[in-house]
């Protein structure tokens, strides 16, 4: 019978299995669509809509890195450069690239761990409310 921490540390490998996998069909899914997608050593995550390109901060775990990049899948789906006039625009604009994120994991069938994304989420919707 396994311990507590043993159970943790298998969860803990199939969710970083489950990562490697989605981050496999994302790279697929934008490189299918023509979206570049860098991998930055600096703490910023952002989509340059003009340029086409999704730069990621590597200084995250894989799953989190993954989640990002979905997230910035919805930016580019989304086109809501409009919202981010105001704060409450931004927070918009922010809330609905998460979900559109979701959805496109859906799509590819890329396994989310709902706790760790919802977790991601809010904090980075943190962030924006204390600018």
């Amino acid at each position: 019978m396994r311990t507590s921490g043993e159970r943790e540390l298998a969860m803990e490998s199939r969710r970083e299995a489950a990562a490697k996998e989605g981050l496999e069909k994302i790279k697929t899914f934008l490189r299918d669509n023509g979206i570049k997608l860098t991998m930055s050593s600096g703490e910023e995550n952002y989509l340059d809509h003009a340029e086409g390109e999704i730069v990621v901060s590597s200084a995250q775990s894989s799953e989190n890195v993954l989640y990002t990049i979905l997230h910035e899948v919805g930016h580019y789906f989304l086109e809501t450069e409009f919202y981010s006039n105001t704060r409450i625009g931004l927070l918009v604009a922010e809330v609905l690239a998460w979900d559109r994120g979701h959805d496109v994991a859906a799509v590819l069938q890329i396994d989310i761990h709902h706790e760790a994304w919802q977790a991601l989420m809010e904090s980075c919707l943190s962030e924006y409310l204390q600018q």
